[in-house]
C-alpha cells in the first residue's frame, strides 16, 4: 500500500479563514462606501448658492455611479402627483412635468429602486422621446428637497449594462447624504438642518476612520492583519536607501493546538494576544509588526546594515517570548520556531519574503522547534522546485496526466487473482512515469490531491467495460482516502455524488486508514451514514500502523482490513509479531471483516500466512508488480514470481470478489 504522510489544515481552520476573508471583504467595501460618501459631500457643499443646487449632487454622483445621464425631479407645489424636472445633464429636459406613477411614488416613499429592463413610461413627458427610453439601465434615489419629496434618475446606456445590489447598497447611503447636504447648501436653512448635517458628518468621518481600522487589523491582537503588512512592507522596502536592507521575521507559536485543546479556545486566544503584546513591546519605531493567521505573525526589522543586528534583535524577541505567560492562573511556557529572510537577498517583495521566511522556519521546525532558521541558497533552490512541481501538477491536472497501475489481490489458499489494488502514477510531458513518492505529498501540501483522486476515480470508471471483460462485472473497487480527506465532509459528500453518478457506488470500497476512525469525528457522524446509504464499502487501511487500536473495530462497520506489510515483512521469524497478527485475525472474523495481507514479498511469508492461519487474501511482490491496465488486459492470466524452489502458479480470474483501488 502506497500511502503519504499526514499533515495539512483541519478542515474547520480552512472554513473559519474563508469566513474570515468575507468579513474582511465586507469591511473593505464599507470603508470604500465611507471614503467615496466623504467625497461626495464636499463636492455637494462646494457648490455656490447662486448656482444651480443639484450642480453639487450630480459631481458627486458621477464619481460613485458612472452614468450617461441624470436628472433631478421634485413635486410641483401644490401638485402632489406631478414631479417637475429641475435638473439635468441635458437641457431639454429641465422644466418637463412627470406624472407620478406606481414606479415613481415607491422612490418617493423612501425606496431605492433600479431596473434592468422597461419600465413603466406612462408618465414620461414627451420632452424625454429622443434623449432617454424606459428601456435603459437606471437606478433610482430618493431625495427630500425641504418639505417636497424628489428623485434622482441615473441612466445608463443599452451597452453599459445595469447597477448591481452594491450599487443599491450605496445609493441608500447617498440618498441620505444628499438629501441633508442639499438642505443645508440652501440660503434660508434651518438651524436644525445646519445640526443635522453637522452630526452626520461627523458619524460618517467616524465610520470611515472605524471601518478603515477594522478593515486593516486584526481584531483579536490590534495588529496588522495580512493584507495591511503586506501593504505596508512594500511601502517600507520602497522607501529603503542604497545600502539599506529589510528583514523579515515570520513566527508560529510551538504547541498552540495543544493549548487550545488542553485549555480551551479562550486560553487561547488570551496566549495569542500576550505574544502579540511581547512582539509589539520589541518593535522599533521604524518596525512594522503583523499577525497574519491563527498563530503566525511576522516583524518587519528596517533599516538592517549589518547581518550581526538581525541576529540581535532575533535572539531578543525570542528570548523575550520564552519567558512564561500567566493566563487566568495557569502558567504557560510558550515558545515560537522563528524563520528570517532579507530583502533584497532573498526577495523583492513582501510575499517572496513572506514565502522563503516561511520556508526557513519549517525547516527549523523540523529539527529544533523554538530556534531560528534563516533563508540561503540551498532552501532557495528547494523553493525554486517546489514551484516548478506546483506548475506542472496543475498542468497535469488539466491535461489528465494522472492514471493509476494495478496490483494483484489474490487468494493464496486457491492460488486465484480475486482483485486489484490501484496505485496512483503521473505520466509527465515527456512520457516519463513517476511514482507516487515523487509527487503525492507535494500534492496534498497544495491541496490538489482532492481533484487527483477525482481524475482517478473517472479514468477507473472509463475502464470499467475493459476489466470487466477480463475479471467479471462483479468485482469490487477500493479507492484510497487520506484521513484529512475524510475530515471534509463537503469533499466526502461530492465524492460519494460523483461515485453515484458514474453509476458504480455498490462496486466502490474507500479505503481509510485508522487515524480517521480515531480523530475525525465528522467522518463517523455525517459521512459514514453516506456511505452506507449509498451502498459504498469500507476498508480499514495499513492496520498495524500509527494509530494501532483494537477497540475502534468494535465501533465501526467496515467491511475488509488490511494488515500493514511492516506486521508481514519476515512474520515466520518474527514470534510476538504472530501472536499480534492472530488476535487481528480472530477479533477481524468475530466482526465479520475480511482480512487482506498487504506486503507479501517471499514464498516463507506466503507459506507461514497459508499454514499457521486463517487469511486467506494477500498482496505483493511475490505475486506481481503493480501494471497498467492496457498491459494487464493484453497480457491475460498472469504468472507469479516465486522462489526456484516453489511450484509457479499460474492466477487465473477467479469468481466474484473485491478489486482494490487505492491512491
Amino acid at each position: 500500500m502506497e500511502t503519504i504522510v499526514s499533515g495539512g489544515v483541519a478542515e474547520e481552520l480552512r472554513e473559519t479563514i474563508i469566513a474570515m476573508g468575507r468579513e474582511l471583504d465586507l469591511l473593505r467595501t464599507e470603508a470604500r462606501h465611507a471614503n467615496l460618501l466623504i467625497a461626495a459631500l464636499d463636492s455637494v457643499l462646494a457648490v455656490d448658492r447662486g448656482e444651480d443646487p443639484f450642480a453639487g449632487v450630480f459631481t458627486a454622483v458621477s464619481s460613485i455611479f458612472e452614468y450617461s445621464h441624470a436628472l433631478a425631479l421634485v413635486e410641483k407645489d401644490g401638485d402632489h402627483g406631478v414631479l417637475e424636472c429641475v435638473s439635468s445633464s441635458h437641457n431639454d429636459l429641465v422644466g418637463s412635468s412627470w406624472k407620478v406613477d406606481q414606479h415613481l411614488g415607491k422612490v418617493l416613499s423612501g425606496r431605492v429602486l433600479t431596473t434592468i429592463s422597461a419600465a413603466d413610461s406612462g408618465g414620461w413627458p414627451a420632452e424625454a422621446a429622443g434623449i432617454i427610453t424606459s428601456s435603459q439601465p437606471a437606478l433610482y434615489l430618493p431625495l427630500r428637497v425641504r418639505e417636497r419629496r424628489g428623485l434622482l434618475m441615473l441612466m445608463r446606456t443599452m451597452d453599459r449594462g445595469g447597477f448591481d445590489r452594491g450599487h443599491v447598497s450605496l445609493a441608500r447611503k447617498f440618498s441620505l447624504l444628499a438629501s441633508h447636504a442639499f438642505a443645508a447648501s440652501r440660503a434660508n436653512q434651518t438651524e436644525a438642518e445646519s445640526h443635522r448635517l453637522k452630526r452626520l458628518t461627523e458619524r460618517l468621518e467616524a465610520s470611515q476612520e472605524e471601518l478603515t481600522y477594522r478593515a486593516n487589523h486584526d481584531q483579536l491582537t490590534g495588529l496588522a492583519n495580512r493584507s495591511h503588512i503586506e501593504e505596508k512592507v512594500n511601502d517600507r522596502i520602497d522607501a529603503l536607501l542604497p545600502g539599506e536592507k529589510l528583514a523579515l521575521a515570520f513566527f508560529d507559536v510551538d504547541h498552540f493546538k495543544q493549548v487550545n485543546d488542553f485549555y480551551g479556545h479562550g486560553v487561547g486566544d488570551a496566549l495569542l494576544k500576550g505574544v502579540a503584546e511581547r512582539l509589539r513591546g520589541e518593535v522599533r519605531g521604524s518596525d512594522l509588526i503583523g499577525r497574519i493567521s491563527g498563530d503566525e505573525f511576522v516583524m518587519a526589522f528596517a533599516p538592517i546594515h549589518e547581518q550581526s543586528e538581525i541576529v540581535s534583535l532575533i535572539e531578543r524577541v525570542r528570548a523575550r517570548l520564552a519567558q512564561p505567560f500567566e493566563i487566568d492562573g495557569t502558567t504557560l511556557q510558550a515558545s515560537a520556531t522563528i524563520g528570517v529572510s532579507i530583502h533584497p537577498d532573498h526577495g523583492p517583495d513582501y510575499e517572496t519574503l513572506r514565502r522563503n521566511a516561511d520556508m526557513a522556519m519549517y525547516q527549523a521546525k523540523s529539527t529544533n522547534k523554538g530556534g531560528v532558521g534563516h533563508f540561503d541558497e540551498a532552501l532557495g533552490k528547494v523553493a525554486s522546485e517546489k514551484m516548478q512541481l506546483e506548475r506542472r501538477l496543475r498542468a497535469a491536472i488539466d491535461n489528465r496526466q494522472f492514471t493509476y497501475a494495478l496490483q494483484p489481490k489474490v487468494d493464496i489458499q486457491k492460488a486465484r487473482i480475486i482483485g486489484f489494488e490501484a496505485l496512483a502514477r503521473w505520466i509527465d510531458d515527456n512520457g516519463v512515469v513517476q511514482p507516487p513518492a515523487r509527487f503525492l505529498q507535494a500534492a496534498h501540501e497544495l491541496g490538489l490531491l482532492d481533484a487527483i483522486t477525482h481524475t482517478i476515480i473517472e479514468t477507473l470508471a472509463e475502464d470499467l467495460s475493459r476489466l470487466d471483460a477480463s475479471f467479471g462485472a462483479d468485482v469490487r473497487y477500493s479507492l484510497n482516502i487520506t484521513a484529512q480527506q475524510a475530515g471534509k465532509p463537503n469533499f466526502m459528500s461530492d465524492l460519494v455524488r460523483r461515485i453515484d453518478l458514474l453509476g458504480c457506488s455498490r462496486r466502490i470500497v474507500l479505503e481509510l486508514t485508522e487515524e480517521t476512525f480515531v480523530s475525525a469525528g465528522l467522518f463517523q457522524s455525517r459521512v459514514l451514514p453516506q456511505l452506507r446509504e449509498a451502498g459504498i464499502g469500507v476498508s480499514i487501511d495499513d492496520f498495524g500502523t500509527g494509530f494501532s487500536c483494537l477497540s475502534i473495530l468494535a465501533d465501526i462497520t467496515a467491511d475488509e482490513l488490511k494488515v500493514d506489510r511492516s506486521l508481514i515483512t519476515s512474520i515466520h521469524l518474527r514470534p510476538r509479531s504472530q501472536s499480534i497478527l492472530r488476535a487481528i485475525v480472530s477479533l477481524s472474523g468475530a466482526l465479520g471483516m475480511d482480512v487482506v495481507a498487504e506486503g507479501i514479498e517471499t514464498e516463507e511469508e506466503r507459506a507461514y500466512l497459508l499454514d499457521s492461519t486463517s487469511i486467506r487474501f494477500g498482496q505483493g511482490y511475490l505475486f506481481s508488480r503493480p501494471r497498467f491496465v492496457d498491459d494487464l488486459v493484453a497480457a491475460g492470466p498472469l504468472t507469479i514470481a516465486v522462489t526456484p524452489r516453489a511450484i509457479p502458479r499460474v492466477f487465473t480470474p477467479g469468481p466474484p470478489g473485491k478489486v482494490d483501488f487505492a491512491i
